[in-house]
């Protein structure tokens, strides 16, 4: 199948990893800035120049599915039947929660983190897929592929501050070797990305732990990081709950369960494969910006 991906980044990199059967022709972006230039080895186009290649799909690897999926059939003429909308496991990397060794080290760390906040007087609660988790599953869902934590502005900056020291930390108490970035969208630092590398004798599943600034706007819990794209009523995130997770007491939001339903819908019934349309927590007929949305990263702390 020869296929134009649209969305260059690191959801469409996953895809063409976990489809080597596919002939990718071209990448496509709303970010006029990468147009012109290669990913993956592969050119960026714009989205007006998809018709003049001959391609069997295109494949939306955006999280602007809605916004996306319009572009192309309403602006572009593209066929419905010519589209796909991948589910949210094939943009992932390799599933890290269903290795033993990757779950133990996680729960370590998710621990260490925990009474980190704790000893530093900074409030992190569990999110997303995370939060699930901890609710459902009683801890990591074994087909999640990152751990998901929310702040507010005050304790993000508390914690962007002491970040030397968290570095520390980790690299003292964990035999691989740790990144920290600064995910800046829109000219605003709205993510803490904790990475890590293995060394020569370790083995762990890649994963990412994302510490993400919401900040609550007329009423609205807004993930700054998604551009607008994702919210949640803020009364879930103007103030935390206790739960017991790993054995520990960490933060949730306030009536997790309705945050969760408003989130996910039916949420008690696992799902190994969903898609971003399936979100209730998604402004499906928000416009996605036809200039992209401007994403930096910086590494803190290497």
């Amino acid at each position: 199948m020869r296929a134009i991906l649209f969305g260059a980044s690191k959801a469409g990199e996953n895809y063409v990893s976990n489809h080597p059967d596919i002939e990718v022709v071209a990448f496509t972006d709303n970010d006029s800035a990468k147009h012109g230039t290669r990913f993956m080895g592969y050119p960026i186009i714009a989205p007006a120049d998809i018709n003049t290649h001959d391609v069997d799909s295109i494949i939306i690897t955006s999280q602007w599915v809605d916004q996306i999926y319009s572009q192309l059939t309403q602006e572009l003429g593209i066929d419905e039947s010519n589209i796909i909308v991948p589910s949210k496991q094939s943009v992932k990397a390799a599933l890290p929660f269903e290795d033993n060794e990757t779950l133990a080290f996680a729960q370590s760390v998710m621990r260490t983190l925990n009474r980190y906040f704790v000893s530093h007087n900074i409030s992190a609660c569990l999110d997303s897929g995370t939060l699930l988790g901890a609710v459902r599953n009683k801890g990591l869902i074994p087909w999640d592929d990152d751990i998901d934590l929310a702040v507010d502005k005050d304790n993000y900056e508390r914690l962007q501050a002491s970040l030397p020291e968290l570095y520390k930390l980790l690299n003292t108490n964990y035999d691989v070797k740790w990144n920290i970035v600064i995910i800046t969208v829109n000219n605003i630092d709205c993510c803490i990305n904790l990475e890590f590398s293995n060394l020569s004798h370790t083995q762990l599943v890649p994963f990412d732990i994302s510490i993400q600034r919401r900040e609550s706007i007329n009423g609205l819990s807004e993930l700054l990081s998604s551009g607008g794209l994702f919210f949640a009523p803020a009364t879930h995130f103007d103030s935390y709950e206790p739960i017991e997770f790993l054995g520990e007491t960490f933060l949730a939001p306030f009536d997790a369960e309705g945050f969760l339903t408003f989130m996910y819908g039916h949420w008690q019934t696992p799902k190994k494969t969903t898609q971003i349309t399936e979100y209730e927590n998604r402004r499906a007929s928000m416009s996605a910006p036809r200039t992209g949305i401007s994403v930096q990263k910086r590494t803190l702390c290497e």
